[in-house]
C-alpha cells in the first residue's frame, strides 16, 4: 500500500467521520462493524467525535504525512503531540461543519487551525533534572553555557510557586507558604526516616519531595520554540550533554559513572557475589561500582578552573548554545552531531557488557565522521592529532599501530559485534575498550575545541577535516 499525502489522508479521515456523523448527526448503525471501542474527542463547541478504526488509521497517516510534507511549523512539536493536535483540530472543524469542501479547501482550513493553535501555545519553559554530580556546584551554582548546575538548596532558593498555586493547593495558603523550609527539612533526613510526630509536609512540599529526593543536585536550562513535551525531551538531552561533557573534560572513564542524571539506568552502587563450592556456601563477595566518587567537589572545581580545562569548558558551552538556540548558532548541525557522538561514548563507558560497550564506542567515532567507516575514522584521527598511522599504542602487553587499532575497533569490533559475528559473551574486549574510549575522548575534545573557532560550512562531514585552532594547536594528550 502506497503512502498517503496530507490531502489524501485528510480526505480518508473526513470520509470516516462523515460515515459516523452524516450531516453532523451521530449514526449508531455505523458502529456495527467496529471492533473494539473507538476513541473520541470533544470539540470546542461541546460536540463529540468518535474515531473508528479507519479514522484512527487515517489520522496516523495524516500525522506521518504532515511531518514529511508540511512547511516548517512555528514551533517544534513532538510526533505524539502533533497527532493529538491534528485530532483535536479535525474534531473542531468537523463539528463546526467546516470540512465539507474540496480536499484542498479542507487541508487549507486545517493548516490555518493548526497554525492558530500553535500561535497560542506556550513555548518557553525552564526545565530542571535531578542528578548526581562530583560536587563542583556545592559552593555556588556552576554555569556551563546555558545550563546551570545547582545543589538542591540553591535550586529551592531560586524557584517559587505562584500565589495562586499556594492559595488553591490542598492544606491551604498558610500551610503552603512555608513549603521551602518544610521541604529542606525533610530532604535533610534519610529517606523514609520522618518520625511519626513530624507534621505532614505541606501539599506543595510533598509534591516536590519525591523528584528532589532522587539526586542531591539539579541541572537547569531554559528553552523556547518547542511545545511542552518536546521541550522536556530536548532539555533532557541538553542537560545530559552538559554533564557528560564535564565528565569528558575531567578524564572520562569513572566520571561518566559518578555524574549522571537521576533517571539514568545505572547498576547498583554496591554488588555481591553468592557462590557455592563442593556443596557448601562460601562467604559472599562484595564490591563497589564506579559510581562512588574518589575526589571532593572542591578538587573537581579546582580541576575545571585550570586554564586548559577552561578552554574546553568554553568549547562545551559553545556546543550547548547550539543545542539550545540552533537558529542563532553558526553550526547547529555539527553541535548536534558532536553531542550525539558524546552520548554514544558516555553510554559505551557506562555499559556493563564489554562487547556492547565496544560497539557503542566505535559508533561514537562513526557519528563524528558521519558514516566514514574505518578509512575515514583513521583519516580524521590522524588529522586531529597529527599522529601517523604507524604510531604505536600499548594494548595489554602488545604494541599496536593506530591503523591496526582503528581497524580492530571498527571492522572487527563494532561491525562484527553488531552484525552477529561475535556472540561469545565470555570473549574479552577489556583492552580494546580502554583504547577505544581514549581515542574517542581525544577526538571529541579536539573537535569541540576546533568547532568553537570554525568558520566553514555546517557540513555533516566537517569534523573529518576541521582546521586546527591557531591559538592552541596542541592536540589533547
Amino acid at each position: 500500500m502506497s503512502e498517503l499525502n496530507r490531502k489524501q489522508a485528510l480526505a480518508k479521515l473526513v470520509e470516516a467521520l462523515d460515515k459516523l456523523y452524516p450531516q453532523g448527526i451521530f449514526d449508531p448503525k455505523a458502529l456495527e462493524s467496529e471492533q473494539g471501542m473507538p476513541d473520541w474527542a470533544t470539540s470546542r463547541n461541546g460536540q463529540q467525535r468518535m474515531f473508528t478504526r479507519p479514522a484512527k488509521m487515517a489520522l496516523k497517516s495524516l500525522a506521518y504525512a504532515w511531518n514529511r510534507e508540511a512547511p516548517k511549523l512555528d514551533i517544534r512539536v513532538e510526533a505524539n503531540e502533533l497527532e493529538s493536535l491534528l485530532r483535536q483540530s479535525v474534531t473542531d472543524l468537523h463539528a463546526d461543519g467546516m470540512l465539507t469542501g474540496e480536499a484542498a479547501e479542507n487541508l487549507q482550513a486545517l493548516d490555518c487551525t493548526v497554525r492558530q493553535t500553535l500561535q497560542r501555545t506556550a513555548t518557553e519553559f525552564t526545565h530542571s533534572f535531578p542528578a548526581w554530580t562530583l560536587g563542583m556546584e556545592f559552593a555556588e551554582p556552576f554555569v556551563i553555557g546555558p545550563v546551570t548546575i545547582m545543589t538542591r538548596r540553591q535550586w529551592i532558593d531560586a524557584v517559587e510557586f505562584s500565589d495562586n498555586a499556594k492559595k488553591n493547593a490542598l492544606d491551604g495558603e498558610e500551610a503552603n507558604q512555608d513549603w521551602k523550609a518544610a521541604l529542606l527539612r525533610a530532604l535533610s533526613m534519610p529517606k523514609g526516616f520522618l518520625t511519626p510526630d513530624e507534621a505532614p509536609l505541606p501539599w506543595l512540599a510533598a509534591q516536590m519531595y519525591d523528584p528532589l529526593s532522587t539526586g542531591r543536585s539539579l541541572l537547569r536550562v531554559k528553552l523556547s520554540g518547542y511545545e511542552r513535551s518536546l521541550s522536556t525531551k530536548a532539555a533532557r538531552h541538553i542537560c545530559k550533554t552538559a554533564l557528560d561533557g564535564l565528565s569528558l573534560i575531567l578524564g572520562g572513564d569513572s566520571h561518566f559513572h559518578t555524574q549522571t542524571l537521576a533517571d539514568e539506568r545505572m547498576v547498583p552502587v554496591s554488588y555481591h557475589t553468592v557462590i557455592e563450592a563442593n556443596g557448601f556456601l562460601l562467604l559472599p563477595g562484595v564490591g563497589l561500582s564506579k559510581q562512588v566518587p574518589g575526589v571532593s567537589g572542591q578538587q573537581v572545581k579546582g580541576g575545571l578552573d585550570k586554564q586548559q580545562n577552561r578552554t574546553m569548558r568554553d568549547a562545551l558551552a559553545h556546543i550547548l548554545d547550539g543545542l539550545v538556540s540552533p537558529a542563532s548558532h553558526p553550526h547547529p548541525l555539527l553541535a548536534m552531531r558532536w553531542a550525539t557522538a558524546l552520548d554514544w561514548l558516555a553510554e559505551g563507558t557506562r555499559e556493563a557488557s564489554e562487547a556492547i560497550a565496544l560497539a557503542k564506542i566505535g559508533t561514537s567515532l562513526d557519528v563524528l565522521t558521519e558514516g566514514g567507516k574505518f578509512g575515514k575514522i583513521l583519516d580524521m584521527l590522524t588529522h586531529l592529532t597529527g599522529w601517523t598511522e604507524e604510531r604505536e599504542f600499548s594494548v595489554g602487553s602488545n604494541p599496536r599501530s593506530l591503523r591496526w587499532l582503528v581497524k580492530e575497533l571498527y571492522d572487527h569490533g563494532r561491525s562484527k559485534i553488531l552484525h552477529g559475528n561475535v556472540f561469545d559473551r565470555l570473549q574479552t574486549f577489556a583492552e580494546m575498550r580502554k583504547v577505544g574510549e581514549s581515542l574517542a575522548r581525544v577526538a571529541l575534545i579536539e573537535c569541540a575545541l576546533r568547532l568553537r573557532h570554525y568558520t566553514g560550512p555546517d557540513d555533516h562531514t566537517a569534523f573529518r577535516t576541521i582546521p586546527s585552532v591557531t591559538l592552541d594547536p596542541t592536540p589533547v594528550k
